[in-house]
């Protein structure tokens, strides 16, 4: 088991600013007590599973000590409170299954959907500029009093490679760039079904590569379909001295959906299994889900960066996720893993209006920055 040490936070860590100090007390209230320092070891669970924030798993020993209520706890009362307003709103969303129409419907609600989710994103002290690199779109975020940082995020945003933009991945950008005083780079990856599997991965690697051979330090990372495409980049780019660290959150590992967690929460509440297989079809189309740039379950190459990865209870990738922890550390890749027991798929996103949520962003933000360095 790994020994514990208390830390204080990183010389340039971006604490929280008065903006959004009234998510901590409510967040604070909800836990029930102060947020340490963070601490390197397993994680701490307290109660009915409420997640001690900052909360790593450094070992395989520690991550199979996930479960029972460690595993999965009741939704946070916040993520309940969207829980219910999901299911009521659920007759708005389209009725057809064509992903062109599923599409349209998600371009239109995307404003009304980022101001509900992540309210006022523009009043986080970043400057965004839009911008090609290696011929794909990319939305270029840097740090408010730092025009040339040391550090470049690459982040390639959720959406089941069928859904999802630079601005509906706008909130999490600015607050990634905002905590951690990186430059961050949002890749407009090409979407399925107009442009299948492989055409997102190609575009974050054309992205990444330009960016590691402009001999800056890079970072890696994403959520859900992004998470995946980030994992590959790491994967592709093993060894490279300039790939400093890969950010997985809730990723997509395993087309099968063969797991314990996806066979647990088939109907979601967030995310349904049919759901998943419906964006892997359209994705794939006629390629193979055992390409080993889709499934990730295959051995784990050596030379990988470090790795913060984030799993949450109530996500039928929930248990993928943990078990390509457990892969990255087993490959001898320095892994820190964050487990909230009482979010959902899709809570990274909405750390604006989700006070729970907020303090697991800042948990991984914090990670990552001290993982990889400023």
């Amino acid at each position: 088991m790994a020994e514990r040490h208390g830390l204080h936070p990183a010389a340039g860590w971006r604490e929280r600013g008065p903006h959004d100090n009234h998510l901590v007390a409510i967040g604070l209230a909800h836990l029930g007590q102060q947020p340490p320092d963070r601490q390197h070891g397993p994680a701490e669970i307290h109660g009915q599973g409420a997640l001690t924030l900052p909360a790593t798993l450094n070992s395989v020993d520690d991550a199979s000590r996930l479960e029972g209520p460690r595993l999965f706890a009741p939704l946070a009362p916040d993520c309940e409170r969207l829980r219910a307003s999901l299911i009521a709103d659920a007759d708005s969303r389209p009725a057809s299954a064509d992903p062109v129409d599923v599409q349209i419907h998600h371009r239109n609600q995307g404003p009304a959907r980022r101001e509900q989710w992540h309210p006022h994103p523009d009043t986080i002290p970043v400057t965004a500029t839009d911008d090609v690199i290696a011929g794909v779109p990319v939305r270029r975020y840097t740090p408010a009093g730092n025009e040339a940082p040391a550090t470049t995020l690459v982040w390639l945003h959720g959406g089941g490679w069928v859904f999802g933009d630079i601005d509906t991945a706008d909130p999490v950008a600015r607050t990634a760039c905002d905590r951690t005083g990186w430059e961050v780079i949002s890749v407009d990856y090409r979407l399925a079904p107009q442009h299948p599997f492989p055409a997102g991965v190609d575009d974050a690697l054309a992205v990444t590569s330009a960016l590691l051979d402009s001999g800056i330090r890079v970072v890696v990372g994403g959520d859900s379909a992004g998470g995946n495409l980030a994992a590959v980049a790491a994967r592709e780019f093993a060894g490279h001295g300039g790939l400093v660290g890969q950010v997985l959150v809730y990723p997509c590992i395993d087309p099968s959906l063969s797991t314990a967690s996806a066979r647990e929460f088939v109907d979601g509440p967030f995310i349904t299994r049919a759901g998943l297989e419906w964006c892997y079809f359209y994705y794939l189309n006629a390629a193979s889900a055992q390409d080993p740039r889709v499934d990730l379950t295959g051995p784990v190459p050596a030379g990988l960066p470090p790795a913060v990865v984030l799993t949450v209870g109530h996500d039928p990738l929930r248990d993928e996720g943990i078990d390509y922890a457990r892969a990255l550390h087993a490959a001898g890749a320095t892994t820190v893993h964050h487990h909230a027991p009482d979010s959902f798929h899709g809570s990274f996103g909405r750390s604006g209006s989700l006070p729970s949520a907020a303090l697991v962003a800042d948990a991984v933000w914090r990670s990552a920055f001290e993982l990889f360095g400023a």
